[in-house]
């Protein structure tokens, strides 16, 4: 438990909005080269946009890479290749299997950016903010993370920052196509911003000036969450709808079915999440209709996720540069394409398929997506 309120104490303070607030330059540029692909193309798929987005992130504000065009593609191969190795068990255990190959790639290109951080000095990285961050004991001694706790945190980051990240994207994406009304309110609420600010995007906006653009978001994560469930260990002997659940065993929950029976926006009928009408960004702008703490897609408790302050951010940027330069429509209709599977977060079949085009001047008050 000490060890455990060390990390969570120690990494927290490197994972505040304030502490990321340097990595929002990066975070904008990566946005904008996806988005210049996206207007490059006559189709592009979000998911490729958004995968792309999260990994340009991932090795160049996370671990503080500088890759040309090749190193980063074979970046982004091995995290895929990693990630993969969750959906099967087989990956999981042997040795030598391609998850595990490239498991160790990316451990070396991480431990390599320590040890050039421990010889040149703090570079702005979220692994910089990790290597140099230390903590008081209860004696006054300084107290750091270690190579292997700053390696399994930093890999962990990764991990959230790019599948999960880039598949509520996706999703996002295409809830926003489906409902034009709302995508228009996300374009008048940066219509707002940039009346007021200017083109500059900064940390205070994102925090403060994008309400409904979080609350699209949250709902996002509300109607397709993880789909994997958070792994517990049950303190004592359990009896669920006459089950018994013995003291000790592993218990794993069901997000999703979670966020569904939540009693504040459960209906009889399911509609509540239902992707068409279910989609209501305005529930989380009313303290009555919100959901309530049984809404937990970043986890929950002492294991709530870390990462949750990046990944709103990579989120609400990507998304508030696409409502500030973007026209988009969805080139197939929701019931035909459906839902991939084995997908850690769902996310559509076809990837979120788009036809796009610029955006000519927000100020104009234009609004909609391509007809």
């Amino acid at each position: 438990k000490e060890l455990h309120a060390f990390l969570r104490h120690i990494l927290g303070a490197t994972m505040t909005v304030d502490a990321l607030s340097p990595a929002l330059p990066q975070l904008q540029l990566a946005a904008s080269n996806g988005i210049e692909k996206l207007l490059n193309a006559s189709t592009a798929r979000m998911e490729d946009i958004c995968t792309d987005f999260t990994f340009d992130i991932a090795w160049r504000q996370i671990i503080g890479l500088k890759l040309n065009e090749i190193e980063a593609l074979k970046f982004k191969k091995a995290v895929i290749d990693w990630i993969s190795g969750f959906r099967s068990i087989r990956a999981m255990i042997l040795p030598g299997s391609k998850s595990e190959k490239a498991r160790h790639y990316i451990d070396s290109l991480i431990l390599e950016r320590i040890e050039e951080l421990k010889r040149d000095g703090p570079d702005g990285s979220t692994l910089s903010a990790m290597v140099f961050a230390s903590t008081e004991d209860e004696h006054g001694a300084h107290k750091k993370l270690n190579r292997q706790q700053i390696l399994d945190n930093c890999v962990g980051m990764i991990f959230a920052g790019t599948e999960t990240s880039a598949s509520t994207l996706t999703t996002a994406m295409l809830f926003l196509g489906l409902r034009p009304n709302i995508w228009n309110k996300v374009v008048a609420e940066q219509q707002a911003l940039v009346s007021k600010h200017g083109d500059n995007l900064t940390t205070e906006q994102l925090s403060s000036g994008c309400q409904y653009l979080e609350a699209v978001i949250m709902e996002t994560m509300r109607l397709k969450p993880l789909a994997l469930g958070l792994m517990r260990v049950a303190k004592d002997t359990l009896v669920i709808d006459g089950k018994q659940i013995p003291k000790g065993y592993s218990v794993m929950s069901s997000i999703t079915l979670t966020h569904e029976r939540d009693p504040i926006t459960w209906k009889a009928d399911g509609s509540h999440m239902d992707v068409r009408v279910g989609f209501q960004p305005e529930r989380w702008l009313d303290k009555t209709t919100r959901p309530s703490q049984e809404y937990f897609p970043f986890g929950y408790g002492p294991h709530y996720c870390l990462g949750k302050n990046l990944a709103m951010m990579e989120m609400k940027v990507f998304l508030s540069l696409m409502a500030r330069r973007v026209y988009f429509s969805l080139v197939n209709d929701y019931e035909t394409s459906g839902w991939k599977e084995q997908s850690i977060i769902p996310k559509p079949a076809d990837g979120c398929l788009v036809t796009a085009r610029p955006r000519q001047n927000i100020m104009s008050g234009e609004t909609g997506s391509v007809s």
